[in-house]
């Protein structure tokens, strides 16, 4: 399926097929990068036009929660140096040429550098047939530094399917970074997240009952799609976290599409503008009619 013309701002009136990867990543960049083409191609097959994976799922999460001094925080900050990449870099051209073949966008999850590989930055890149639409850097990455600075914006972008604004896990705590990008006119919020397990059972974990809420609230208190793309299982890394999965497509008026705790592609074909103005409608009230004069105190550092 391809497509609608794009409307002012990036709004589409036709349906569009949307995706999530559940992803069982590994630490071994080129066998992650595998999977990433195995999920491209099945995704292709089933007429997507918007994939998103998990985070850093080119290169595998962190192994233990930061920050610390331990032996092991210096190992993977080591580790990421080596194995971290540009943007755009050879993983970026790779998975780029494929979505340029498939007529994709793909939202990739990285350990990204600059060029001196002095800084890196836990990433989510949009790729689509274009080529490099562009990059989210996580801001609220409080339990990842020392090995990933802080990101310092929301961007959003304009794309085939409508304007996106890319997210990253932790980010999804912060109410105030998914309403920015709405107010920015993004219609597909994208999810890319490495959300752990509180325990080991997938059922009833409160991580997992606190994934989903979040999710399905963030798409209806701001009238927009949510896409959530995570990790699942262990890495067979020492240390590694043992993720959710999950995977899910969300609309304004709840889940649409989801997996559970397994590898998936999980897909839907929605109206993205057609169940927005029909939330609106029902609503009774338009969500980005504000008061912003009333809200100083977010923005005032003495809170």
């Amino acid at each position: 399926m391809s497509a609608s013309s794009t409307m002012p701002h990036g709004e589409t009136t036709s349906h569009s097929v949307l995706a999530a990867a559940c992803m069982h990543c590994s630490h071994d960049v080129e066998e992650n990068l595998r999977k990433y083409e195995v999920f491209i191609r099945k995704a292709a097959d089933r007429g997507v036009q918007l994939l998103v994976f998990p985070e850093v799922s080119v290169q595998g999460h962190l192994t233990a929660r930061m920050p610390d001094n331990s032996d092991n925080t210096f190992d993977q900050l080591h580790w990421y140096r080596q194995v971290a990449e540009t943007v755009p870099g050879p993983a970026t051209d790779r998975i780029g040429r494929l979505a340029k073949k498939y007529n994709m966008y793909v939202q990739i999850g990285m350990a990204e550098c600059n060029d001196p590989r002095t800084l890196l930055y836990n990433s989510a890149v949009i790729l689509g047939p274009e080529g490099l639409v562009g990059v989210y850097r996580k801001v609220h990455n409080q339990n990842e530094w020392p090995i990933f600075q802080s990101g310092t914006e929301f961007p959003v972008f304009d794309t085939r399917l409508g304007r996106i604004g890319a997210f990253i896990c932790a980010d999804l705590h912060y109410p105030e970074c998914i309403r920015a990008m709405v107010l920015q006119g993004a219609k597909i919020l994208t999810m890319t997240t490495a959300y752990p397990m509180d325990g080991e059972q997938a059922e009833n974990d409160p991580n997992g009952r606190a994934y989903e809420i979040q999710g399905e609230v963030a798409a209806m208190v701001n009238q927009v799609w949510v896409v959530q793309a995570n990790q699942v299982m262990r890495s067979p890394k020492k240390g590694s976290y043992n993720y959710y999965g999950h995977s899910r497509i969300v609309s304004p008026f709840g889940v649409v599409a989801s997996c559970g705790y397994e590898e998936a592609v999980v897909t839907a074909s929605v109206d993205i503008l057609g169940e927005i103005h029909r939330h609106e409608n029902l609503r009774g009230a338009r969500v980005l009619r504000r008061r912003p004069d009333l809200y100083r105190i977010l923005a005032d550092p003495r809170y």
